[in-house]
This record gives structure tokens, C-alpha cells and sequence, in this order.
């Protein structure tokens, strides 16, 4: 059993609109609710973001959200940040209470950005590692950065 994991290891076998494996990629990015009741994933296939409910393992879209090839995914109190690797740069997006809505409230690009995959905060601030994916894949950069930027 992996460290630091209490119980049995579970696989919640993702049914719905987000299980669709016909493109590729699939589901990229979780996150979880503070609750625990809900996950939240995102579909590079789809470009769309879907909540899980891990016990009936059902998906259900976020309307109103249309993301390009959507990657890590950081949920940050009512707000959710969304890598869209495609375009360099992270969505901020604001949810609803019950996570069935959501509108695309600002984006943030930096010209250090290069193929970023995932988000996370440090601070009051979010972290996003370049992928490097435009030299290739797999990637054959030299370097490898974490680059630094401001929430809006």
C-alpha cells in the first residue's frame, strides 16, 4: 500500500460524458472538493471540465466552460485554475456553489511560459511548470523551469 494512504487503495472507474476515450488525450487534471464529495477533472479531448461523485462515479459537465486542450487543474477556494497547454496560459475560472456552472473570468500569459502542464499555488501566487512540449516529444530542452506568476 502506498504511504501515507489510510484504508484500501479504490479506482473510481470515471462514468459519463468525461469517459469518453474516443480522442486522445483524456482526462488530464483532479482536483478535489474541500468535502471531499466531488472531484473535479478536466478532458484535454473534450476541452471541457466534468465533476465525479466518487461513490456513484457518474461525470457531469461544467456548462458554460470551453477550455483548449486543458491539462492540471488547481481549485482554490470558489475558483479553479486551468492549465490550457495548447495556447500557454492558465484559465481562472469562477465556479458556482454547486460546481454545475462556471465562467472564464481572466486568463494569465507570461512570455516565460513554454508548454506549461500543471498548476499549483505557493502563496499568494501560482507556480506552473514549462513542458517543454515544443521541442518535441519527448521533449529535448536542455532546461526545465518553474515559472512564477501573479493571480489576477
Amino acid at each position: 500500500m502506498p504511504i501515507g494512504l489510510e484504508g484500501s487503495v479504490r479506482t473510481v472507474v470515471v462514468s459519463g460524458p468525461a469517459a469518453d476515450v474516443s480522442g486522445s488525450p483524456n482526462l488530464n487534471g483532479i482536483a478535489a472538493t474541500p468535502d471531499g464529495q466531488a472531484l473535479i477533472v478536466a478532458h484535454s479531448g473534450l476541452g471541457g471540465l466534468f465533476t465525479v461523485d466518487p461513490t456513484t462515479r457518474l461525470s457531469n459537465p461544467i456548462a458554460g466552460v470551453a477550455l483548449s486542450t486543458v491539462d492540471g487543474i488547481l481549485l482554490d477556494g470558489g475558483r479553479l485554475y486551468a492549465m490550457e497547454i495548447s495556447v500557454n496560459q492558465i484559465a481562472q475560472i469562477n465556479l458556482s456553489p454547486d460546481l454545475s456552472s462556471g465562467t472564464v473570468d481572466s486568463v494569465i500569459t507570461s512570455p516565460d511560459f513554454q508548454v506549461p502542464t500543471t498548476v499549483a499555488r505557493f502563496g499568494d501566487r501560482l507556480v506552473v511548470v514549462n513542458a517543454k512540449y515544443d521541442t518535441g516529444f519527448p521533449p529535448t530542452a536542455a532546461t526545465h523551469e518553474v515559472v512564477t506568476v501573479r493571480k489576477p
